[in-house]
C-alpha cells in the first residue's frame, strides 16, 4: 500500500510540473501593442493607514501611460495622514477619485470596494494594493491587451520586492509558486483564483455573479471569492509579461508573513467544489513527498531512489524556465531547498489553519 501511494504521489507531482509548460509558452509567446481604441479602465485601491505607501507609490499609478483610465482610492478609515496626502494629489491628477470610507457595516476592506465597483465609471476594473506599484508604466497597455469580446477576467502577477534577507527569499519563492499554480489551473480551464495587487474584471461580470452580501460580509478573500464566482474556462485569461507585473512590498516579519498566509488560505473554503478537490490532491502530493521518499529508502531504498530522482528532474525541468521568466531568477541555485522549505511550511501554515478560528482584516 505504501509503494502504491508512494507511486500515485509521484504521478500527480510529475503530470503537475510538466502541465506547466502551458504557462511557459503563455508567457513566451506574449506580443502586444495599444490597441487603437483602448479599453477604458477604472483603477481601484484600497488604502487603509497607507500614508507613506501612498506618497511613494501611487505616482506610479497616476502616471501610466494609457489614454483613457480613472484611479480611485478608497480611504478605508484610515486614522494617519492618507485622507489629506490623496486630497494633495488630487490637486495634480484629475484622474483621480476618492472615496472615503466611515461606519462600515462589516470588518474588511470589501465594502470599499463594493463602494468603488458601485461608483467607478467604466466597464473594466482594475485592481491593486497601495503597497504596490507597476514595474513598468505600460502595465494598464499589458491588461488591455488581454481584454477582448471573450475575456470577462484577466488575471496579472504581483511578485515581491526584492531585499535578500532569507525570509525575503522564501516569500518571493511562495509567492512565485502560488502565481504557477493559478496561472497553470487557469490556462487548464480552471481558473480558482487571482491576486487583489494585480487582476481586472468586467464590473457587469461582477454585479451578475458575486452574491453582494457575502461578498461584504466576510472580510478576507475578496480576490479569491470574486474569481470563483465569475470566473469559467472559457472567460478567464492571464497576463504574466513583464510590462503587467506590479511589485508589491513583502512581510518584513515571519510572524506577518503567516499571518497573511493564514487568512489567503482561509478563502479557499469558498472556492467551487472541484477546485478544492484538485488543489487537495495537488497538496497532498507537495505534503507527502518528502516523507514517502524517507520512508521508502528504509522499506525499498532502490524505489525510494527512483522516486525522488523522477520527481526532482521533473520539477527541475519546468521550474527552472519558469523562474528565469517571473523574477526570482536569483533563487534558481537555491530551488531544491526552497522546495524543501515549502514542504515544512505547507505542514506548518495547514496545523497553522486549524488553530485559528479568527481571521481578521487589519492593514489590508
Amino acid at each position: 500500500m505504501i509503494t502504491i501511494f508512494s507511486i500515485f504521489i509521484l504521478s500527480i507531482q510529475i503530470l503537475f510540473w510538466f502541465s506547466t509548460y502551458l504557462l511557459k509558452r503563455d508567457i513566451s509567446e506574449i506580443k502586444y501593442n495599444l490597441p487603437l481604441k483602448p479599453t477604458p479602465f477604472s483603477v481601484i485601491i484600497s488604502a487603509r493607514n497607507e500614508a507613506q505607501n501612498l506618497i511613494k507609490y501611487l505616482p506610479s499609478i497616476l502616471e501610466q501611460d494609457y489614454p483613457t483610465v480613472e484611479i480611485i482610492v478608497i480611504d478605508d478609515d484610515s486614522s494617519d495622514d492618507s485622507l489629506d496626502i490623496l486630497n494633495h494629489f488630487k490637486q495634480k491628477y484629475p484622474v483621480l477619485r476618492i472615496i472615503e470610507i466611515k461606519n462600515k457595516k462589516y470588518p474588511g476592506k470589501k465594502y470599499g470596494l463594493q463602494e468603488a465597483i458601485n461608483h467607478a465609471s467604466y466597464e473594466w476594473l482594475v485592481f491593486t494594493d497601495a503597497d504596490c506599484y507597476p514595474q513598468r508604466n505600460q502595465w494598464l497597455q499589458g491588461i488591455a491587451a488581454k481584454c477582448n469580446s471573450s475575456t470577462d477576467i484577466v488575471l496579472g502577477y504581483s511578485p515581491y520586492q526584492l531585499n535578500n534577507s532569507y525570509l525575503n527569499n522564501f516569500i518571493r519563492y511562495e509567492a512565485f509558486i502560488t502565481a504557477v499554480l493559478y496561472g497553470t489551473f487557469t490556462l487548464a480551464g480552471m481558473p480558482y483564483m487571482g491576486v487583489g495587487r494585480n487582476m481586472a474584471y468586467r464590473k457587469s461580470k461582477f454585479m451578475e455573479k458575486v452574491d453582494k452580501e457575502k461578498f461584504e460580509k466576510i472580510s478576507f478573500g475578496d480576490d479569491d471569492m470574486a474569481v470563483n464566482a465569475m470566473a469559467d474556462r472559457r472567460n478567464t485569461a492571464i497576463q504574466f509579461d513583464t510590462r503587467a507585473r506590479v511589485i508589491s512590498l513583502p512581510k518584513s516579519t515571519f510572524q506577518d508573513f503567516i499571518h497573511q498566509k493564514t487568512r489567503h488560505i482561509s478563502a479557499s473554503a469558498y472556492y467551487h467544489w472541484i477546485h478544492q478537490l484538485f488543489l487537495g490532491v495537488l497538496g497532498l502530493s507537495q505534503a507527502f513527498f518528502y516523507p514517502l521518499c524517507f520512508l521508502m529508502l528504509f522499506l525499498n531504498f532502490k524505489l525510494g531512489i527512483m522516486l525522488f530522482i523522477f520527481r526532482i528532474t521533473s520539477f527541475l525541468i519546468n521550474i527552472l524556465p519558469l523562474m528565469s521568466r517571473m523574477e526570482v531568477k536569483d533563487l534558481r541555485k537555491k530551488v531544491i531547498l526552497m522546495d524543501f522549505l515549502f514542504f515544512l511550511y505547507y505542514w506548518y501554515i495547514s496545523i497553522k489553519r486549524i488553530g485559528t478560528k479568527n481571521i481578521s482584516w487589519t492593514k489590508k
